[in-house]
Formats: structure tokens, sequence, C-alpha cells
């Protein structure tokens, strides 16, 4: 079976981010940590568009945005994912939306092939620190039954399987771009 990298794709070239306004620290949403609190998230983005509603998926800075339906989706391919309400609000207008969830993807799964991958220390002062990936190839079979897992040796990224984008397919999830394996440079791209 073959795996992908997940991507959004939004109309506008715009990060929604997440805000000061939370305690739970952005970076623990990368980690496969379960959101412990029964409180909302909050993100910002300069404006909320008219044609927000229309995506499944939106390009963030901390945890990604997803709608209900994809977040339905998820939950009936059986993935281990957590979904926190959210609250989107315009730093311009102060308008909020509260449609969007947080996927928190807690399945941090080994799947990198560092030997046929290439990779390169993200600082040469530190060789054995974080890397930057130049070709990824998956390790066949690593993600052991689960449909969408968050990769352990860079958990920037969320990875899924043939059935996930079957289902995205199917479903008509607007937003969501897959990444073949390969060159991270020059990305090629499933078709949807």
């Amino acid at each position: 079976m073959s795996y992908y990298q997940l991507y959004s794709n939004y109309r506008r070239d715009v990060f929604f981010g997440y805000t000061e306004k939370n305690t739970f620290n952005q970076y623990d949403l990368e980690e496969g940590i379960v959101y412990p609190l029964d409180e909302k998230l909050y993100y910002s983005v300069d404006k909320l568009d008219t044609y927000l509603n229309d995506y499944d998926i939106l390009p963030t800075i901390g945890g990604l945005l997803v709608s209900l339906k994809f977040k339905q989706l998820v939950e009936r391919l059986g993935s281990d994912c957590q979904f926190i309400p959210a609250v989107i609000s315009s730093t311009k207008s102060g308008e909020i939306n509260e449609t969007f969830f947080v996927m928190n993807v807690l399945n941090l799964v080994p799947c990198l092939d560092w030997e046929n991958s290439e990779y390169k220390p993200l600082l040469k002062s530190l060789p054995d620190g974080p890397i930057k990936l130049l070709t990824i190839k998956y390790v066949p079979n690593s993600l052991e039954g689960h449909h969408i897992v968050r990769m352990k040796e860079y958990t920037g990224n969320i990875i899924v399987d043939e059935i996930f984008i079957k289902a995205c397919k199917e479903e008509k999830i607007k937003g969501v771009m897959f990444v073949k394996e390969g060159s991270t440079q020059r990305p090629e791209f499933v078709e949807m």
C-alpha cells in the first residue's frame, strides 16, 4: 500500500494562526499528546472569507482545522484522532466562526525509510538535530492498519493511506491535497 502526505489547499494564500489566548502549547498538537482540557482552541486570520465554510480543511499554524464533514469521515475510518472545537476570529472585524475543529492526530508512527529518503541537517551546527527532508520514501506497511498518522521522524507531517484518499474522493472533501512519495522540492500530487 502506498502512503501520502496530507496538505491543505485554500483559495487565498493565508494561514489560520494558533493564538496566544490558548493555554495549551501548540507544539503538543504535533506530539500525539491528548488535549486534556474541556475548552475550545482559538485561531485568528485577517478576515473570514465568505467561502470559508465551503472548505473541509484549512491551512494552519498549529493543529489542523477541519470541518464537521472531515471529522466525521476520520471517525468513520476509526483513526485515533481527537477533535477539539475551535473558534476562528477575524483580526480586522472581530467576527468569529465556530464551525471547525482542531484535529489532533494521536498516532505517532515511525514510517520514514531512512535508507531511501534524502535529508540533511536543518542547521549545519546541529548535525544530529532537526532535519530537512529532500526526498521522502515510506517504509512499506508501516502505518500498522491506521489510515492517518503523524510521522514520528518529522511530526509536522501527517501521513495517510490509499483508503483515506478514496474516502476523501467519495465524500468530495474540499481543500485537501495529497503528496506522493518523492521530491519535496518538486512534489507530485494525487489527482482529486
